[in-house]
């Protein structure tokens, strides 16, 4: 349990020196007691804990999950406008819908790093209500595609526009939740993108149908969509708090106590010279190239993420290999969706509920791996498309798990911007996506499907061994400060060669 300690009375902000103070004297005792997140220690603390997460709830995550259901309409509305007659009227060619998936990729992920990074300097309110401005007009715009030409132009534009949004919004959120609230929050977020799939199944199947003069309804669809998006980028500046501190929606009580939790979950861990930092160091650069476990993370994170780029592009081409025409497919694509949010909660809830990321994530693969083996093999219509929500059930948790395992598992914020902007590059996996799920492979695509299952069991193995070799680490730290004494844990406190997650004192979540 954490020492608890009194709230200093008749002030709204702690300084540096009392918080460098309270870090050393705190951290022999979260040591001992081997705490490594912040809880609530009384009745009183916890009514106000509830009152702090219910208005970040209402005001900061409410408006993020919007924008991310927006993010993923306007990155998948591709896949729901092909089955119109939008390849026709834009002249494409058959393979160009997953090509421009590829393309789309090939600047979303590799600018994923540099993205987090200039949010962290410039403030991440005011570069995401940029993004948004300028990724809603580039979706405005393809309403104007006229061949392959201008379709895999305004794509790679908007890979690069989209690029970094995920893990910005990871990242602030895990600089205003405590870890273990975090997870379920990260769930919402991420979990519109299934939202999104579901949603977008819908106004694509209303809005295919209006057939103003002198305009398609693919036109309709990708103007009305792109439009939200330039709203909610200029909404995002005047709502969301540049920082917990500044928090216009906090009464001055609940100000100090959303720092001073934060500062507690991070169980010593956290120094000075980071509280306040914007900057983003070579040794943060360093500190992350040097980690081979959250960079094996990363990578079997690629296995997690290709099932959801997949899906949310080609459930409805899938979809409609299972005997549903045209645009009845993106109907019919909705209710899996809406198996995938049900899943997504139920799974993120009981991460933080039990404290668990690993074994959750696996879980949550299993569940898409089951979904693709009957989707691949079975000859049942009826039974395919039944698993094919069984598999959407699985595959969202898994991403949003691994950010929030990576940022519990990194404090010091410079380096935490960077592991997350480095788990973006996961998103390679839309380049995969597209070269899987190739129109020869279709109506059935159990080609792409088998790959996809290959691909995951990989990931969900390498996730298990990541897991051991953080609890043999956590083992072996525990052994070496057993023996130590109020100094030891001093100098361990102060160590300059020695931050963040390489103090011995701080124990790896799993």
């Amino acid at each position: 349990m954490e020492r608890h300690v009194p709230y200093p009375e008749e002030k709204t902000e702690i300084g540096p020196r009392h918080r460098e103070i309270e870090t050393v004297l705190q951290s022999a005792e979260r040591a001992r007691a081997r705490a490594t997140h912040y809880q609530p220690e009384t009745a009183e603390e916890r009514a106000l804990d509830r009152r702090v997460n219910l208005k970040l709830d209402c005001i900061v995550l409410s408006l993020m999950a919007t924008q991310f259901i927006f993010c993923g309409i306007d990155k998948t509305n591709i896949g729901f406008v092909a089955t119109s007659s939008f390849v026709k009227d834009a002249n494409l060619r058959p393979n160009d819908i997953s090509n421009s998936l590829s393309l789309f990729s090939a600047t979303y992920v590799p600018f994923q790093p540099v993205m987090v990074i200039l949010a962290r300097r410039i403030g991440v309110k005011y570069f995401i209500a940029c993004q948004l401005v300028i990724w809603g007009g580039l979706c405005m715009a393809h309403a104007g595609v006229r061949g392959s030409g201008s379709l895999i132009a305004l794509r790679i534009l908007l890979g690069a526009a989209e690029a970094g949004f995920t893990q910005m919004g990871m990242y602030y959120m895990s600089t205003i939740y405590p870890k273990y609230d975090v997870g379920f929050r990260a769930g919402l977020f991420t979990g519109m993108y299934s939202v999104a799939g579901a949603f977008a199944g819908l106004i694509a199947y209303g809005l295919l149908k209006i057939e103003p003069p002198g305009i398609h309804g693919w036109q309709v669809v990708f103007l009305l969509e792109g439009g939200v998006t330039v709203l909610l980028g200029i909404l995002s500046f005047f709502i969301l708090p540049k920082n917990l501190a500044s928090a216009w929606f906090l009464s001055p009580e609940e100000r100090l106590h959303a720092v001073r939790r934060m500062e507690l979950d991070l169980a010593g861990t956290q120094e000075e010279p980071d509280v306040n930092s914007t900057s983003v160091t070579k040794r943060d650069m360093l500190d992350v190239a040097r980690d081979w476990k959250k960079l094996l993370t990363v990578v079997c994170n690629i296995t997690t993420v290709l099932p959801v780029t997949a899906f949310t592009t080609f459930l409805p081409l899938i979809v409609q290999g299972m005997g549903y025409e045209e645009i009845t497919a993106s109907l019919m694509s909705v209710p899996p969706f809406a198996a995938g949010v049900v899943g997504l909660m139920l799974i993120v809830y009981s991460s933080d509920r039990f404290r668990e990321r690993s074994l959750h994530t696996v879980f949550s693969m299993a569940l898409g791996l089951i979904g693709c083996i009957v989707m691949a093999v079975s000859d049942d219509t009826k039974l395919r498309y039944g698993f094919a929500h069984v598999c959407m059930a699985g595959v969202f948790a898994g991403g949003p798990l691994i950010a929030v395992w990576l940022a519990g598992n990194t404090p010091w914020k410079g380096t935490r911007s960077v592991v997350l902007g480095v788990n973006g590059w996961s998103n390679v996996a839309g380049v995969i996506a597209g070269q899987i799920f190739k129109s020869k492979y279709a109506p059935r695509y159990e080609t792409s499907l088998i790959t996809t299952m290959a691909l995951m069991a990989v990931g969900a193995t390498g996730l298990v061994f990541v897991r051991v070799m953080y609890q043999l680490e956590n083992k072996k730290r525990a052994r070496e400060i057993a023996a130590w004494d109020e100094q030891r844990f001093a100098d361990e406190a102060n160590s300059e060669e020695r931050r963040g997650d390489q103090r011995m004192t701080f124990m790896y979540g799993v």
